[in-house]
């Protein structure tokens, strides 16, 4: 999954740069308008749920910005193409989702007579796909000279956004706190914003020990620290030893990591490919998932919105 979201991201970026260098292109020539808009850029699914998800984003930004324009851009063209085809997850098998790409929407933009917008991306942290977003904008601006954008910034950007959060989830899940350990799975990055989750853990920690924030990949991952393994070492080292666990995605949505990495049931033998349900039952935990993405929550969402504001001003 790392090296498809890479590819993934890595082309989107080449393919406004390469656009950007075709700006002499008489056909490229466009009379920009004035009108201001917005526009919300996530990896996006072809999962069923969290197509809820972006609508409950869609109606809270929607809500808070009423009377602006908001469109959508999705960075997975391999997601992006399963949908066009309807080869969705589940209830969406058969079923046609013709999203736009962030490129195919600020284009339909500058043609509806938009020239100043403000992007917001619904990353959690200000890593590698935050960095692309930016660059790919900036190849964006050479292509149509005039047009400004404003950058929301990520929902973990700074140590008050980490506190804020750390609040709101651990409001959220004080009931299952009290009945066992709650795990909170998050992507993790090469990139050296890796930092923000152990960051976000101590924070919840300082709220009560037994939240515990663990990644699929990335700096902290390969330490040990937030491996599904390095959690339950922590975990079989409370005394006495947890009879519960919970599982629940830090990630915008309940999509693909979701799913397999966290919730899936592999049948595999060797630990390193089971996913975190398995390796946890097989410690001996019961486990209770909570499928919901960050996005699914008014007050996080609220936070990515805030960003959103303050980068138009």
């Amino acid at each position: 999954m790392k090296s498809i979201k890479k590819v993934v991201l890595t082309l989107f970026a080449a393919t406004l740069v390469f656009a950007a260098c075709k700006k002499d292109d008489p056909k490229n020539d466009v009379t920009l308008g004035d009108k201001e808009g917005i526009l919300l850029v996530t990896f996006g699914s072809s999962f069923p749920d969290p197509q809820q998800t972006f609508k409950k984003i869609d109606s809270d930004a929607k809500a808070k910005f009423a009377g602006q324009e908001i469109r959508w851009g999705y960075t997975s063209d391999i997601i992006l193409n399963k949908l066009r085809q309807g080869n969705g997850e589940g209830s969406l098998k058969g079923i046609i989702i013709d999203n736009n790409t962030p490129l195919e929407a600020l284009e339909l933009m500058v043609k509806d007579g938009y020239s100043k917008f403000t992007v917001q991306s619904l990353h959690v942290i200000p890593g590698e796909e935050f960095d692309e977003t930016v660059e790919a904008i900036e190849a964006f601006e050479l292509k149509y000279p005039g047009v400004h954008f404003n950058i929301g910034r990520p929902l973990l950007d700074t140590d008050a956004d980490i506190k804020a959060v750390a609040t709101i989830m651990a409001n959220k899940f004080a009931q299952q706190v009290k009945e066992g350990p709650v795990c909170f799975m998050g992507h993790g990055t090469p990139h050296k914003a890796d930092g923000q989750y152990l960051k976000l853990q101590t924070e919840l920690q300082k709220i009560n020990p037994n939240f515990f924030v663990g990644t699929v990949e990335g700096i902290s991952f390969e330490a040990g620290k937030t491996s599904i393994g390095g959690i339950i070492a922590k975990l079989n080292a409370i005394a006495p030893k947890p009879t519960k666990v919970t599982i629940t995605p830090l990630m915008s949505i309940a999509g693909d990591h979701a799913n397999n990495d966290m919730n899936g049931v592999t049948g595999e033998t060797d630990p390193a490919e089971q996913s975190w349900r398995e390796r946890l039952e097989a410690e001996g935990y019961t486990v209770t998932d909570i499928m919901k993405g960050l996005g699914d929550y008014s007050e996080i969402n609220a936070i990515w919105l805030n960003h959103l504001e303050s980068a138009k001003q």
